[in-house]
Protein backbone atom coordinates (compact mmCIF):
# COMPACT_ATOMS: atom_id res chain seq x y z
CA UNK A 1 0.00 0.00 0.00
CA UNK A 2 1.12 3.56 -0.62
CA UNK A 3 0.84 5.26 1.88
CA UNK A 4 1.61 9.09 3.21
CA UNK A 5 4.30 10.66 4.54
CA UNK A 6 4.95 12.14 7.77
CA UNK A 7 4.58 15.96 6.71
CA UNK A 8 1.14 14.83 5.46
CA UNK A 9 -0.10 13.15 8.48
CA UNK A 10 1.05 16.30 9.94
CA UNK A 11 -1.15 18.40 7.39
CA UNK A 12 -4.02 15.92 7.28
CA UNK A 13 -4.09 16.35 11.27
CA UNK A 14 -4.10 20.31 11.08
CA UNK A 15 -6.87 20.06 8.43
CA UNK A 16 -8.57 18.13 10.62
CA UNK A 17 -8.42 21.05 13.74
CA UNK A 18 -9.76 24.02 11.05
CA UNK A 19 -12.17 21.80 9.56
CA UNK A 20 -14.52 21.19 12.52
CA UNK A 21 -13.49 24.22 14.68
CA UNK A 22 -15.19 25.91 10.84
CA UNK A 23 -18.26 23.12 10.78
CA UNK A 24 -19.15 23.82 14.70
CA UNK A 25 -20.36 26.98 14.10
CA UNK A 26 -22.56 26.21 11.16
CA UNK A 27 -24.19 22.98 13.15
CA UNK A 28 -25.26 25.40 16.18
CA UNK A 29 -26.46 27.90 13.89
CA UNK A 30 -29.45 25.46 11.94
CA UNK A 31 -30.23 23.90 15.27
CA UNK A 32 -30.62 27.35 17.06
CA UNK A 33 -32.85 28.77 13.95
CA UNK A 34 -35.32 25.92 14.45
CA UNK A 35 -34.91 24.96 18.59
CA UNK A 36 -33.26 28.50 20.12
CA UNK A 37 -31.26 27.68 23.11
CA UNK A 38 -32.66 24.07 23.30
CA UNK A 39 -30.38 23.41 20.31
CA UNK A 40 -27.77 21.00 22.61
CA UNK A 41 -30.92 19.08 22.92
CA UNK A 42 -31.96 18.65 19.31
CA UNK A 43 -28.12 17.63 18.34
CA UNK A 44 -28.13 14.92 21.24
CA UNK A 45 -31.11 13.68 19.69
CA UNK A 46 -29.51 12.46 16.60
CA UNK A 47 -26.65 10.25 18.84
CA UNK A 48 -26.55 6.75 19.51
CA UNK A 49 -26.98 5.49 23.12
CA UNK A 50 -23.78 5.18 23.78
CA UNK A 51 -22.91 8.95 22.16
CA UNK A 52 -25.47 10.38 24.30
CA UNK A 53 -23.71 9.03 27.29
CA UNK A 54 -20.30 10.48 26.24
CA UNK A 55 -21.97 13.89 25.66
CA UNK A 56 -23.47 13.64 29.03
CA UNK A 57 -20.02 13.05 30.20
CA UNK A 58 -18.38 15.93 28.53
CA UNK A 59 -21.50 18.10 29.82
CA UNK A 60 -20.59 16.82 33.44
CA UNK A 61 -16.70 17.82 32.75
CA UNK A 62 -18.02 21.98 32.14
CA UNK A 63 -17.17 21.36 28.36
CA UNK A 64 -19.30 23.79 26.53
CA UNK A 65 -22.07 22.41 24.12
CA UNK A 66 -20.73 23.82 21.19
CA UNK A 67 -16.94 22.24 22.03
CA UNK A 68 -18.93 18.98 22.00
CA UNK A 69 -19.81 19.08 18.58
CA UNK A 70 -17.31 16.18 17.33
CA UNK A 71 -16.29 14.01 14.48
CA UNK A 72 -18.28 10.40 16.05
CA UNK A 73 -21.53 12.45 15.94
CA UNK A 74 -21.70 14.11 12.47
CA UNK A 75 -23.08 11.24 10.41
CA UNK A 76 -25.38 10.77 12.66
CA UNK A 77 -26.24 14.21 12.58
CA UNK A 78 -26.46 14.18 8.84
CA UNK A 79 -28.88 11.60 8.44
CA UNK A 80 -31.02 12.72 11.43
CA UNK A 81 -31.58 16.48 9.97
CA UNK A 82 -31.36 15.59 6.00
CA UNK A 83 -33.89 18.19 5.94
CA UNK A 84 -32.44 21.57 7.87
CA UNK A 85 -28.95 20.77 5.51
CA UNK A 86 -30.80 20.75 2.20
CA UNK A 87 -31.04 24.41 1.55
CA UNK A 88 -26.85 24.02 1.97
CA UNK A 89 -25.94 21.02 0.57
CA UNK A 90 -28.77 20.49 -2.44
CA UNK A 91 -28.34 17.22 -4.19
CA UNK A 92 -25.42 16.00 -2.35
CA UNK A 93 -27.53 15.80 1.40
CA UNK A 94 -27.75 12.27 0.91
CA UNK A 95 -23.93 12.08 1.04
CA UNK A 96 -23.17 13.86 3.60
CA UNK A 97 -23.40 10.71 5.91
CA UNK A 98 -20.87 8.87 3.77
CA UNK A 99 -18.40 11.56 3.58
CA UNK A 100 -18.39 12.03 7.60
CA UNK A 101 -18.31 8.87 7.85
CA UNK A 102 -15.12 9.01 5.49
CA UNK A 103 -13.59 11.58 7.35
CA UNK A 104 -13.83 10.13 10.87
CA UNK A 105 -12.56 6.80 9.72
CA UNK A 106 -9.40 8.34 8.50
CA UNK A 107 -9.63 11.03 11.76
CA UNK A 108 -9.69 8.01 13.92
CA UNK A 109 -6.74 5.77 12.07
CA UNK A 110 -4.55 8.73 12.15
CA UNK A 111 -5.43 9.29 16.14
CA UNK A 112 -4.34 5.50 16.54
CA UNK A 113 -1.32 5.78 14.20
CA UNK A 114 -2.61 3.30 12.04
CA UNK A 115 -0.72 3.73 8.71
CA UNK A 116 -2.72 6.05 5.74
CA UNK A 117 -2.67 5.62 2.01
CA UNK A 118 -2.37 8.30 -0.02
CA UNK A 119 -6.35 6.71 -1.83
CA UNK A 120 -7.55 7.41 1.96
CA UNK A 121 -5.40 11.36 2.07
CA UNK A 122 -7.09 12.48 -0.99
CA UNK A 123 -10.93 11.29 -0.72
CA UNK A 124 -10.55 12.76 3.00
CA UNK A 125 -9.16 16.30 1.99
CA UNK A 126 -12.16 15.85 -1.27
CA UNK A 127 -14.88 15.52 1.52
CA UNK A 128 -13.71 18.15 3.63
CA UNK A 129 -13.59 20.75 0.83
CA UNK A 130 -16.80 19.75 -0.40
CA UNK A 131 -18.56 20.48 2.60
CA UNK A 132 -16.22 23.74 2.52
CA UNK A 133 -17.84 24.81 -0.28
CA UNK A 134 -21.23 23.85 -0.63
CA UNK A 135 -21.18 26.22 2.61
CA UNK A 136 -19.37 28.78 1.13
CA UNK A 137 -16.62 28.86 3.40
CA UNK A 138 -13.72 29.98 0.53
CA UNK A 139 -10.75 30.22 3.19
CA UNK A 140 -11.53 27.22 4.92
CA UNK A 141 -11.59 25.57 1.30
CA UNK A 142 -8.28 27.13 0.58
CA UNK A 143 -6.43 25.91 3.37
CA UNK A 144 -7.82 22.73 2.85
CA UNK A 145 -6.28 23.07 -0.64
CA UNK A 146 -3.19 24.08 0.41
CA UNK A 147 -2.78 21.45 3.49
CA UNK A 148 -3.84 18.97 0.95
CA UNK A 149 -1.56 20.19 -1.99
CA UNK A 150 1.90 20.74 1.05
CA UNK A 151 1.89 24.18 0.66
CA UNK A 152 1.33 25.13 4.69
CA UNK A 153 4.45 25.25 6.29
CA UNK A 154 5.24 24.97 9.90
CA UNK A 155 4.84 28.68 11.37
CA UNK A 156 8.13 30.08 11.30
CA UNK A 157 9.81 33.23 10.74
CA UNK A 158 11.27 33.57 7.21
CA UNK A 159 14.80 34.48 6.93
CA UNK A 160 15.69 37.81 6.27
CA UNK A 161 17.37 38.80 2.42
CA UNK A 162 20.26 42.04 2.79
CA UNK A 163 18.79 45.09 2.98
CA UNK A 164 19.78 48.89 2.97
CA UNK A 165 18.14 51.21 4.57
CA UNK A 166 14.27 50.77 5.93
CA UNK A 167 12.13 52.30 3.47
CA UNK A 168 9.17 51.07 2.03
CA UNK A 169 7.54 49.62 5.33
CA UNK A 170 4.43 47.33 5.05
CA UNK A 171 1.61 47.73 7.86
CA UNK A 172 1.48 44.90 9.94
CA UNK A 173 -1.29 43.23 8.05
CA UNK A 174 0.71 42.65 4.91
CA UNK A 175 2.95 40.82 6.94
CA UNK A 176 1.88 38.71 9.44
CA UNK A 177 -1.47 36.51 8.83
CA UNK A 178 -3.43 35.72 11.98
CA UNK A 179 -4.95 32.01 12.75
CA UNK A 180 -7.95 31.39 10.32
CA UNK A 181 -10.61 32.03 13.64
CA UNK A 182 -9.18 35.40 14.12
CA UNK A 183 -9.19 36.45 10.36
CA UNK A 184 -12.79 35.39 9.86
CA UNK A 185 -14.04 37.69 13.21
CA UNK A 186 -15.81 34.08 14.51
CA UNK A 187 -13.16 33.80 17.53
CA UNK A 188 -13.93 32.03 20.76
CA UNK A 189 -12.49 32.97 23.66
CA UNK A 190 -13.02 30.00 25.14
CA UNK A 191 -10.23 28.57 22.84
CA UNK A 192 -7.33 29.93 25.38
CA UNK A 193 -8.95 28.68 28.26
CA UNK A 194 -7.11 25.62 28.28
CA UNK A 195 -8.63 22.69 30.19
CA UNK A 196 -6.59 19.28 31.30
CA UNK A 197 -9.67 17.16 32.16
CA UNK A 198 -11.05 17.45 28.87
CA UNK A 199 -7.67 16.81 26.73
CA UNK A 200 -7.75 13.24 29.05
CA UNK A 201 -11.62 12.54 28.17
CA UNK A 202 -11.05 13.41 24.52
CA UNK A 203 -13.37 16.32 25.00
CA UNK A 204 -12.98 20.19 23.68
CA UNK A 205 -11.12 22.06 21.50
CA UNK A 206 -9.20 20.72 18.59
CA UNK A 207 -6.45 23.05 19.11
CA UNK A 208 -5.89 21.39 22.68
CA UNK A 209 -7.07 17.63 21.84
CA UNK A 210 -5.49 17.11 18.91
CA UNK A 211 -1.85 17.09 19.14
CA UNK A 212 -0.46 18.49 15.88
CA UNK A 213 -2.88 21.30 15.99
CA UNK A 214 -1.34 22.02 19.55
CA UNK A 215 2.01 21.69 19.38
CA UNK A 216 1.57 23.79 15.37
CA UNK A 217 0.51 26.92 17.84
CA UNK A 218 2.71 26.18 20.89
CA UNK A 219 6.15 28.30 21.81
CA UNK A 220 8.19 26.23 22.99
CA UNK A 221 9.52 28.47 26.43
CA UNK A 222 12.74 27.52 28.08
CA UNK A 223 10.81 26.23 31.42
CA UNK A 224 8.47 24.53 29.14
CA UNK A 225 11.64 22.76 27.59
CA UNK A 226 13.05 21.86 30.50
CA UNK A 227 10.34 20.53 32.08
CA UNK A 228 9.86 18.20 29.55
CA UNK A 229 13.27 17.17 29.23
CA UNK A 230 12.71 15.92 32.74
CA UNK A 231 10.09 13.98 31.59
CA UNK A 232 11.00 12.61 28.56
CA UNK A 233 14.38 11.16 30.97
CA UNK A 234 12.52 10.40 33.79
CA UNK A 235 10.10 7.87 31.24
CA UNK A 236 12.80 6.25 29.30
CA UNK A 237 14.46 5.65 32.72
CA UNK A 238 17.95 6.10 34.53
CA UNK A 239 16.83 9.88 35.41
CA UNK A 240 17.51 11.01 38.76
CA UNK A 241 14.88 10.59 41.48
CA UNK A 242 14.93 14.22 42.34
CA UNK A 243 14.17 15.17 38.63
CA UNK A 244 10.77 12.92 38.67
CA UNK A 245 9.10 14.76 41.02
CA UNK A 246 8.29 18.68 39.59
CA UNK A 247 6.04 21.50 41.09
CA UNK A 248 4.56 23.44 38.71
CA UNK A 249 3.52 27.09 41.17
CA UNK A 250 2.59 30.08 39.22
CA UNK A 251 -0.18 32.78 39.72
CA UNK A 252 -3.19 32.82 37.44
CA UNK A 253 -2.37 32.22 33.84
CA UNK A 254 1.29 31.40 34.22
CA UNK A 255 1.08 28.45 31.67
CA UNK A 256 0.79 25.68 33.87
CA UNK A 257 -1.92 24.23 32.19
CA UNK A 258 -0.15 24.53 29.08
CA UNK A 259 2.65 23.33 29.79
CA UNK A 260 0.67 19.95 31.72
CA UNK A 261 -1.14 19.44 27.76
CA UNK A 262 2.32 19.54 26.41
CA UNK A 263 3.32 16.74 28.99
CA UNK A 264 0.54 14.65 28.15
CA UNK A 265 0.38 14.81 24.10
CA UNK A 266 4.16 14.03 24.18
CA UNK A 267 4.35 10.70 26.83
CA UNK A 268 1.27 9.76 24.72
CA UNK A 269 3.16 9.67 21.74
CA UNK A 270 6.04 8.15 22.93
CA UNK A 271 8.27 7.42 19.86
CA UNK A 272 5.97 8.84 17.31
CA UNK A 273 6.64 12.64 19.10
CA UNK A 274 9.76 12.22 16.51
CA UNK A 275 7.91 11.42 13.56
CA UNK A 276 6.26 15.22 13.87
CA UNK A 277 7.76 18.51 12.54
CA UNK A 278 6.32 20.20 15.35
CA UNK A 279 7.91 18.48 18.15
CA UNK A 280 11.58 18.96 16.36
CA UNK A 281 12.74 22.08 18.13
CA UNK A 282 11.36 20.20 21.78
CA UNK A 283 13.39 17.23 21.14
CA UNK A 284 15.92 18.82 20.29
CA UNK A 285 16.07 20.02 23.75
CA UNK A 286 14.90 16.79 25.51
CA UNK A 287 16.58 14.23 23.65
CA UNK A 288 14.05 11.51 21.93
CA UNK A 289 11.41 9.06 23.78
CA UNK A 290 12.48 5.67 23.71
CA UNK A 291 9.32 4.67 25.04
CA UNK A 292 6.61 3.54 23.15
CA UNK A 293 3.56 5.24 24.88
CA UNK A 294 3.32 6.39 28.59
CA UNK A 295 0.65 5.56 31.27
CA UNK A 296 -1.29 8.93 31.80
CA UNK A 297 -3.35 9.31 34.93
CA UNK A 298 -4.82 13.32 35.28
CA UNK A 299 -6.46 14.39 38.45
CA UNK A 300 -8.14 18.04 38.42
CA UNK A 301 -10.51 19.81 40.95
CA UNK A 302 -13.12 18.67 38.67
CA UNK A 303 -12.11 14.34 38.03
CA UNK A 304 -14.03 13.46 41.11
CA UNK A 305 -16.24 14.88 43.30
CA UNK A 306 -14.94 14.87 47.00
CA UNK A 307 -18.65 13.91 48.13
CA UNK A 308 -20.20 12.13 45.33
CA UNK A 309 -17.01 10.29 43.75
CA UNK A 310 -17.09 9.40 40.37
CA UNK A 311 -18.49 5.68 38.69
CA UNK A 312 -16.98 4.28 35.67
CA UNK A 313 -16.09 0.60 34.92
CA UNK A 314 -18.67 -0.61 37.22
CA UNK A 315 -16.54 1.19 39.91
CA UNK A 316 -17.34 4.05 42.43
CA UNK A 317 -13.94 6.31 43.04
CA UNK A 318 -13.79 8.19 46.06
CA UNK A 319 -10.20 9.66 45.56
CA UNK A 320 -7.28 10.73 44.35
CA UNK A 321 -5.50 7.72 44.93
CA UNK A 322 -8.16 5.81 43.58
CA UNK A 323 -8.54 7.90 40.33
CA UNK A 324 -5.08 7.37 40.00
CA UNK A 325 -5.23 3.54 40.06
CA UNK A 326 -7.48 2.94 38.02
CA UNK A 327 -6.35 5.53 35.13
CA UNK A 328 -3.15 3.97 35.50
CA UNK A 329 -4.11 0.58 35.17
CA UNK A 330 -7.45 0.07 35.03
CA UNK A 331 -9.38 -1.99 37.29
CA UNK A 332 -5.81 -4.70 38.05
CA UNK A 333 -4.45 -1.58 39.45
CA UNK A 334 -7.60 -0.21 41.41
CA UNK A 335 -7.61 -3.68 43.20
CA UNK A 336 -4.12 -2.60 45.07
CA UNK A 337 -5.93 -0.10 47.21
CA UNK A 338 -9.81 -1.11 46.77
CA UNK A 339 -10.20 -0.61 50.19
CA UNK A 340 -7.80 2.51 51.25
CA UNK A 341 -10.18 4.18 48.05
CA UNK A 342 -13.66 2.55 49.16
CA UNK A 343 -12.91 4.02 53.05
CA UNK A 344 -11.18 7.01 51.66
CA UNK A 345 -8.01 6.39 54.03
CA UNK A 346 -4.77 7.42 52.60
CA UNK A 347 -2.17 4.20 51.27
CA UNK A 348 0.83 3.56 52.93
CA UNK A 349 3.56 1.64 51.47
CA UNK A 350 0.93 0.27 49.03
CA UNK A 351 1.09 3.12 45.59
CA UNK A 352 4.54 1.65 44.53
CA UNK A 353 3.22 -1.53 43.81
CA UNK A 354 0.63 0.64 41.32
CA UNK A 355 3.66 2.06 39.61
CA UNK A 356 5.88 -0.93 39.65
CA UNK A 357 2.54 -2.19 37.45
CA UNK A 358 2.07 0.21 35.08
CA UNK A 359 5.14 1.87 34.41
CA UNK A 360 6.02 4.28 32.02
CA UNK A 361 3.94 6.40 33.89
CA UNK A 362 3.16 10.05 33.54
CA UNK A 363 1.05 12.06 36.65
CA UNK A 364 -0.71 15.35 36.56
CA UNK A 365 -2.20 16.73 38.87
CA UNK A 366 -3.55 20.18 38.47
CA UNK A 367 -5.66 22.29 41.16
CA UNK A 368 -5.35 19.86 43.86
CA UNK A 369 -5.29 22.63 46.54
CA UNK A 370 -8.41 23.53 45.63
CA UNK A 371 -9.96 20.04 45.56
CA UNK A 372 -8.63 20.12 49.00
CA UNK A 373 -10.69 22.90 49.91
CA UNK A 374 -13.51 21.20 49.03
CA UNK A 375 -12.29 18.01 50.70
CA UNK A 376 -12.05 19.01 53.51
CA UNK A 377 -16.05 19.31 54.44
CA UNK A 378 -15.70 15.27 54.03
CA UNK A 379 -15.58 13.36 57.14
CA UNK A 380 -13.56 10.43 57.27
CA UNK A 381 -13.72 9.23 60.69
CA UNK A 382 -11.46 11.66 63.34
CA UNK A 383 -10.13 13.23 59.87
CA UNK A 384 -11.26 14.60 56.83
CA UNK A 385 -10.54 13.69 53.12
CA UNK A 386 -8.46 16.90 52.67
CA UNK A 387 -6.13 15.74 55.58
CA UNK A 388 -5.73 11.94 53.81
CA UNK A 389 -5.01 13.86 50.27
CA UNK A 390 -2.32 15.77 52.15
CA UNK A 391 -0.89 12.60 53.86
CA UNK A 392 -1.47 10.72 50.52
CA UNK A 393 0.85 13.24 48.89
CA UNK A 394 3.88 12.00 50.74
CA UNK A 395 3.43 8.58 49.81
CA UNK A 396 2.68 9.35 46.04
CA UNK A 397 6.04 11.75 45.97
CA UNK A 398 8.27 9.14 47.54
CA UNK A 399 7.05 6.56 45.44
CA UNK A 400 7.39 8.09 42.05
CA UNK A 401 10.80 9.04 43.22
CA UNK A 402 11.62 5.33 43.98
CA UNK A 403 9.95 3.90 41.11
CA UNK A 404 11.79 4.08 37.57
CA UNK A 405 10.17 5.33 34.55
CA UNK A 406 7.61 7.55 36.63
CA UNK A 407 7.06 11.21 37.01
CA UNK A 408 4.43 13.15 38.82
CA UNK A 409 3.89 16.59 38.07
CA UNK A 410 1.72 18.42 40.23
CA UNK A 411 0.77 22.10 40.11
CA UNK A 412 0.15 24.60 43.24
CA UNK A 413 -1.20 28.22 43.21
CA UNK A 414 1.13 31.30 44.07
CA UNK A 415 -0.85 32.03 46.88
CA UNK A 416 -4.16 30.76 48.87
CA UNK A 417 -5.59 34.43 47.46
CA UNK A 418 -5.89 32.11 44.68
CA UNK A 419 -7.77 29.48 46.47
CA UNK A 420 -12.17 29.34 47.53
CA UNK A 421 -12.31 31.59 50.37
CA UNK A 422 -11.92 28.97 53.22
CA UNK A 423 -10.39 29.40 56.82
CA UNK A 424 -8.02 26.19 55.96
CA UNK A 425 -7.01 27.62 52.41
CA UNK A 426 -3.15 28.75 53.84
CA UNK A 427 -3.25 26.17 55.94
CA UNK A 428 -3.82 23.60 52.83
CA UNK A 429 -0.69 25.34 50.62
CA UNK A 430 1.60 25.15 52.99
CA UNK A 431 0.84 21.25 53.98
CA UNK A 432 0.69 20.82 49.86
CA UNK A 433 3.81 22.78 49.30
CA UNK A 434 6.10 20.50 51.95
CA UNK A 435 5.06 17.26 50.76
CA UNK A 436 5.54 18.04 47.42
CA UNK A 437 8.84 20.38 46.92
CA UNK A 438 10.47 18.97 50.08
CA UNK A 439 11.07 15.91 47.34
CA UNK A 440 10.88 17.22 43.83
CA UNK A 441 12.03 20.85 42.48
CA UNK A 442 9.96 23.78 41.35
CA UNK A 443 10.02 24.92 38.05
CA UNK A 444 8.52 28.02 36.34
CA UNK A 445 6.70 27.25 32.73
CA UNK A 446 6.70 30.98 31.22
CA UNK A 447 9.24 33.35 31.93
CA UNK A 448 8.53 37.21 31.44
CA UNK A 449 10.25 38.18 28.22
CA UNK A 450 8.72 34.60 26.56
CA UNK A 451 5.53 36.19 26.51
CA UNK A 452 5.98 37.55 23.62
CA UNK A 453 6.83 34.70 21.44
CA UNK A 454 3.72 32.53 23.39
CA UNK A 455 1.94 35.28 21.70
CA UNK A 456 3.30 35.60 18.44
CA UNK A 457 2.74 31.76 18.07
CA UNK A 458 -0.71 31.26 19.39
CA UNK A 459 -2.04 34.44 16.74
CA UNK A 460 -0.52 34.11 13.79
CA UNK A 461 -0.48 31.14 11.32
CA UNK A 462 2.50 33.28 8.75
CA UNK A 463 5.45 34.50 11.75
CA UNK A 464 6.43 37.55 8.59
CA UNK A 465 9.72 37.94 6.85
CA UNK A 466 12.54 38.80 9.44
CA UNK A 467 13.44 41.48 6.63
CA UNK A 468 10.29 43.21 6.57
CA UNK A 469 10.08 43.28 10.45
CA UNK A 470 13.51 44.57 10.64
CA UNK A 471 12.53 47.70 8.14
CA UNK A 472 9.88 48.15 11.08
CA UNK A 473 12.25 48.35 13.85
CA UNK A 474 15.16 49.63 12.18
CA UNK A 475 12.56 52.73 11.99
CA UNK A 476 11.08 53.06 15.40
CA UNK A 477 14.30 53.22 16.81
CA UNK A 478 15.92 55.80 14.74
CA UNK A 479 12.90 57.98 15.53
CA UNK A 480 13.21 57.01 19.43
CA UNK A 481 16.88 58.05 18.74
CA UNK A 482 15.58 61.11 17.83
CA UNK A 483 13.37 62.02 20.17
CA UNK A 484 15.30 60.62 23.04
CA UNK A 485 14.91 63.67 25.43
CA UNK A 486 11.43 63.68 25.49
CA UNK A 487 10.72 59.98 25.85
CA UNK A 488 11.79 57.03 28.41
CA UNK A 489 15.46 56.64 28.90
CA UNK A 490 15.12 52.61 28.25
CA UNK A 491 13.30 53.15 24.91
CA UNK A 492 16.77 54.22 23.21
CA UNK A 493 18.71 51.19 24.07
CA UNK A 494 19.76 48.66 22.35
CA UNK A 495 17.56 46.36 24.32
CA UNK A 496 14.60 47.93 23.58
CA UNK A 497 15.15 47.24 19.76
CA UNK A 498 14.67 43.54 20.85
CA UNK A 499 11.66 44.16 22.59
CA UNK A 500 10.44 46.05 19.54
CA UNK A 501 11.71 42.73 17.46
CA UNK A 502 10.45 40.02 20.07
CA UNK A 503 6.40 41.77 19.87
CA UNK A 504 6.23 42.48 16.48
CA UNK A 505 3.13 43.43 15.23
CA UNK A 506 2.43 44.59 18.93
CA UNK A 507 3.95 47.83 20.25
CA UNK A 508 5.82 46.19 23.32
CA UNK A 509 4.34 48.84 25.38
CA UNK A 510 0.60 46.92 24.73
CA UNK A 511 1.67 44.10 25.81
CA UNK A 512 3.12 45.26 28.26
CA UNK A 513 0.13 47.16 30.19
CA UNK A 514 -1.61 44.03 30.41
CA UNK A 515 1.16 41.98 31.29
CA UNK A 516 2.96 44.18 33.80
CA UNK A 517 0.31 46.80 35.13
CA UNK A 518 -2.83 44.50 34.99
CA UNK A 519 -1.00 41.34 36.37
CA UNK A 520 -0.44 43.19 39.31
CA UNK A 521 -4.21 41.90 40.41
CA UNK A 522 -4.66 38.55 41.19
CA UNK A 523 -7.67 38.13 39.47
CA UNK A 524 -6.32 38.58 35.92
CA UNK A 525 -5.14 35.27 34.33
CA UNK A 526 -1.58 36.22 32.91
CA UNK A 527 -0.85 34.75 29.70
CA UNK A 528 -4.53 33.82 28.83
CA UNK A 529 -5.48 36.73 29.88
CA UNK A 530 -3.58 38.80 27.59
CA UNK A 531 -4.00 36.47 24.68
CA UNK A 532 -8.06 36.69 24.48
CA UNK A 533 -7.49 40.35 24.42
CA UNK A 534 -4.64 40.70 21.67
CA UNK A 535 -6.64 38.32 20.03
CA UNK A 536 -9.88 40.37 20.06
CA UNK A 537 -7.53 43.09 19.02
CA UNK A 538 -6.13 41.45 16.15
CA UNK A 539 -9.48 40.34 14.81
CA UNK A 540 -11.42 43.56 14.92
CA UNK A 541 -8.01 45.40 13.20
CA UNK A 542 -8.16 42.94 10.98
CA UNK A 543 -11.75 42.99 9.82
CA UNK A 544 -11.33 47.15 9.54
CA UNK A 545 -7.69 46.93 8.00
CA UNK A 546 -8.84 49.12 4.40
CA UNK A 547 -10.31 51.62 6.38
CA UNK A 548 -7.55 52.18 9.32
CA UNK A 549 -5.38 55.13 10.06
CA UNK A 550 -1.73 55.98 9.99
CA UNK A 551 1.17 54.36 9.23
CA UNK A 552 -0.25 50.43 11.10
CA UNK A 553 3.46 49.37 11.09
CA UNK A 554 2.57 48.13 14.66
CA UNK A 555 -0.12 48.03 16.57
CA UNK A 556 -0.52 50.35 19.39
CA UNK A 557 -2.63 51.27 22.36
CA UNK A 558 -4.29 53.88 20.38
CA UNK A 559 -5.54 51.72 17.81
CA UNK A 560 -7.86 49.87 20.08
CA UNK A 561 -11.41 50.60 19.60
CA UNK A 562 -12.35 49.66 23.30
CA UNK A 563 -16.25 49.50 21.93
CA UNK A 564 -15.23 46.83 19.67
CA UNK A 565 -13.32 44.61 21.75
CA UNK A 566 -15.47 43.08 24.30
CA UNK A 567 -12.79 40.63 25.87
CA UNK A 568 -11.21 44.38 26.81
CA UNK A 569 -14.62 45.75 28.64
CA UNK A 570 -15.83 42.57 29.98
CA UNK A 571 -12.03 42.26 31.70
CA UNK A 572 -11.46 45.89 32.78
CA UNK A 573 -15.72 45.19 34.22
CA UNK A 574 -14.87 41.98 36.24
CA UNK A 575 -11.18 43.39 37.39
CA UNK A 576 -12.90 46.38 38.78
CA UNK A 577 -15.90 44.44 40.20
CA UNK A 578 -13.08 42.15 41.92
CA UNK A 579 -11.42 45.41 43.23
CA UNK A 580 -14.19 46.81 44.78
CA UNK A 581 -15.32 43.41 46.46
CA UNK A 582 -11.59 43.24 48.27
Amino acid sequence: MNTIEQHQSDNLYKAFGLFIEGFRPYVVEILMAEAGDKWPAWFVESLYPSQQENWNMGIKAGTPPEALIDYPYLKSFALKYKDLLKKDFEKDTNKLATRFETIYETRNKLAHFQEISVDEYLETFICMRNIARALKMDELEEVLQNLQEGKAKVAQQKRPAPQSGYSGKLPWFKVVSPHLDIKQGRLDESVFAANLAEVALGYGREIYTNPVVFFSKTYFTDGLSNIAKRVVKGLNGGADTDNRVISLQTGFGGGKTHTLISLYHLAKWGKKATQSEYTKDLLAVTGEPTFESANIAVFTNTTNDPIQGRKVDDIHIRTLWGELAYQLGGKNAYEIIRENDEKRTAPKGLFKSVLQKCKPALILIDELADYCVSASAVKVESSNLSDQTVSFMQELTESVAGTDNCVMIATLPASAQELAASPVSSQILSALENRIIRVGANMKPVEDDEIFEVVRRRLFEELGDSAEIEKVVSSYAHLYQSLFSEIPSYAVKSEYRERLRKSYPFHPELIDMFRLRWASNPYFQRTRGVLRILASIVSDLWKRQASLTGSQFLIHTSDVVLANVEALTSQITILNGQAGTR
